[in-house]
């Protein structure tokens, strides 16, 4: 929980900074960076309610960074498992971040997009906080 919790506040720091700058391709890099560290919050999240779970743990369905693919694989496992149905929803845009925001220059992430998942991930952090997930 301690990793997510350093990806979301990376993630907010670069928001604030692309927020404050003039459009640029530092903004766009800033964005980008912002993207992977949500996208790495995202994937955590999944993965520490699998790990939680004690359940046998099939390698090849959990070291991938697609969470579309997390999420089915958590739900195949028959556990206690929560994930916001925005997340749900827009996990093939939130997988793409894991590297297009950081290495392709033709993407371009909104900064309401990245607020939006951003405040999902934030609330879903704090859900799997108080119902007892701990680093």
């Amino acid at each position: 929980m301690l990793q997510i919790k350093a990806d979301l506040r990376l993630a907010k720091a670069a928001m604030d900074d692309a927020r404050t700058e003039k459009p640029s391709k530092y903004v766009k890099y800033l964005k980008g960076q912002a993207g992977y560290h949500l996208q790495q919050a995202a994937e955590k999240l999944i993965k520490i309610q699998i790990y939680h779970s004690n359940v046998m743990i099939n390698n090849s369905k959990i070291f991938k960074h697609s969470i579309g693919d997390l999420i089915t694989y958590a739900r195949s496992l028959g556990i206690p498992f929560y994930v916001p149905g925005y997340i749900d929803t827009h996990a093939g845009t939130i997988t793409s971040w894991e590297a297009e925001g950081r290495y392709d220059i033709h993407v371009i992430v909104r900064i309401d997009t990245l607020e939006k998942a951003y405040s999902e991930i934030e609330c879903w952090f704090a859900s799997l906080q108080k119902n007892g997930y701990v680093s």
